[in-house]
């Protein structure tokens, strides 16, 4: 596709909208939206924090509010011009944000946990969702595969308040990270390549190698140079102290957007640009990235609330107009059937408890991302995707609703669950650790009891750790003085609390 179609596609439905979409009433109204989310993110905060709803359902229901059944102020469909700009500026930097936040020293150490992730867990999924969508609404395989694959992407917004959970062991909580962080490498290929398929363009086979070079090799390369551009551009900035931290982070949202234009413009993936580049990122420039995560994520979030926002109408009415008997089947099918036969198959050999896995296998929310997907799906040309809109609705709803409401019980429950028994994972440090991924230490050297005793008498510097797992430590009464309470998946993340240069003791069960 010759770039200057690329972007009459893109921009021409924009401009047909504006003078009766954007004039300066509307836009008024609209940048009231967009400080509404602001200021509601800020004061249901903390009740989202204590309570059984998410943040997504109460965005959506705003939405619902300032649409055509409420206030009748925001009123856009999944095709709208100005739902795809703002779905185009949410995707850029939430794959840029997912690249940014991985962690390549603990991905190298356990790189079998995402592999399987990627792999059997990720096309397992898509498989079961793609047979009950060709059978339930008898979509061709294609289509069918589509709506697999756009489902398949799991909602970091939507696992927040899981992975932040102090209840939940480290382990568990990375699990879900990393699955969120990484499936985008698949799933995004994916869409576009059997959205492409779906548009029946009549393509080539010169188009189509055109195509696969764009989003296999040209993405790729124009979002590491754009990243590698940007990197030492700002390490020479630094050295002379010409820019400061806070400008950072808005460098990194610009770093973001270049990569995804350049691409654009040079007919690559301007999405896979924006997460190589995060990637480039992540791996030579920690300074960056941290500044990044201080600003960004918290700026991808708002832009994915939004989005939410804009859509939330638009969003329950397909999914009324669209539910039925087959819509709940394919709903049921896709959370309760999928993600579970996927993540329990994929961890079948885990060093976890039953408690654990079912979290697991439970916590995969489809929310703004498969949304998004699917807007870029439609803008594609995908034919009837706004007959696709409606079950994908019912699933985003369905899975807002279930898991936002079943975050904050179910953590208890687990905590419940370890306060009453020793639980395997609480002793894990890494996600690598469930599947004995993570290189053992060995044997730590011992101390009696009668030599720490004696130690701690003679006023020895010593620093003692309890360590004991919950159920251990809430039925014994028995503490040692001066000993600070550490679990052993929180030791690396409280590394700062330990004094420096005393022998370390640590107490369990």
């Amino acid at each position: 596709m010759l770039v200057r179609d690329e972007i009459a596609r893109v921009f021409q439905p924009a401009l047909a909208e504006a003078p009766e979409a954007f004039d300066e009433h509307t836009l008024v109204l609209y940048l009231g939206a967009v400080g509404l989310v602001i200021l509601a993110s800020g004061l249901v905060s903390g009740f989202v924090a204590r309570g059984p709803l998410s943040q997504v359902l109460v965005f959506v229901a705003l939405g619902v509010a300032v649409g055509p059944g409420g206030l009748g102020v925001i009123d856009l469909g999944i095709e709208s011009a100005a739902v795809r700009v703002l779905a185009t500026v949410s995707l850029v930097l939430v794959l840029f944000t997912d690249a940014i936040k991985i962690n390549l020293g603990q991905l190298k150490a356990n790189w079998l946990l995402p592999a399987l992730a990627l792999g059997p867990g990720a096309f397992l999924t898509i498989g079961i969702v793609a047979g009950a969508a060709a059978l339930l609404f008898g979509y061709g395989w294609i289509v069918a595969l589509l709506v697999g694959t756009i489902l398949a992407s799991t909602d970091a917004v939507l696992l927040r308040d899981v992975t932040r959970d102090p209840r939940l062991p480290l382990a568990v909580r990375h699990t879900l990270s990393i699955e969120a962080g990484t499936n985008d490498v698949v799933v995004l290929p994916l869409t576009l390549l059997l959205a492409a398929l779906a548009a029946e363009t009549g393509r080539n086979a010169g188009d189509w190698a055109g195509f696969a070079l764009g989003l296999l090799v040209l993405g790729p390369l124009v979002g590491v140079a754009v990243g590698l551009v940007a990197i030492r551009a700002v390490s020479w900035l630094r050295r002379r102290r010409l820019i400061g931290r806070d400008y950072e982070s808005l460098y990194s949202l610009g770093v973001a957007f270049v990569a995804f234009s350049a691409a654009q413009l040079l007919d690559g993936s301007g999405f896979v640009a924006a997460f190589a580049a995060g990637l480039t990122i992540a791996i030579l420039d920690l300074e960056l990235c941290e500044c990044f995560l201080e600003y960004g994520e918290t700026t991808a979030e708002v832009a994915m609330l939004l989005t939410f926002v804009f859509l939330g109408s638009a969003l329950v009415n397909a999914a009324l107009d669209a539910f039925g008997w087959a819509t709940l089947v394919f709903a049921l099918v896709t959370l309760c059937v999928a993600r579970p036969a996927a993540i329990l198959i994929s961890l079948a050999r885990a060093d976890a408890s039953w408690d654990a896995r079912a979290l697991l296998a439970w916590f995969g929310p489809r929310g703004l991302n498969s949304l998004l997907l699917l807007i870029l799906a439609a803008a594609e040309g995908v034919p009837d995707a706004a007959g696709l809109f409606g079950p994908i609705s019912v699933v985003v709803l369905a899975s807002v609703v279930l898991h936002g409401m079943s975050a904050t019980p179910l953590a208890a429950w687990y905590g419940r669950q370890a306060a009453r028994r020793d639980l395997p994972e609480e002793t894990l440090t890494d996600a690598g650790q469930l599947l004995h991924a993570s290189n053992g230490t060995g044997d730590a050297g011992r101390i009696t009891v009668a030599e720490l005793a004696r130690r701690l008498d003679a006023h020895e510097p010593t620093t003692i750790l309890d360590v004991r797992r919950m159920a251990a430590y809430a039925a014994s009464g028995r503490r040692i003085p001066g000993a600070i309470r550490m679990e052993v998946d929180e030791i690396l993340g409280r590394l700062r609390e330990i004094p420096p240069g005393r022998p370390i003791v640590l107490y369990c069960a």
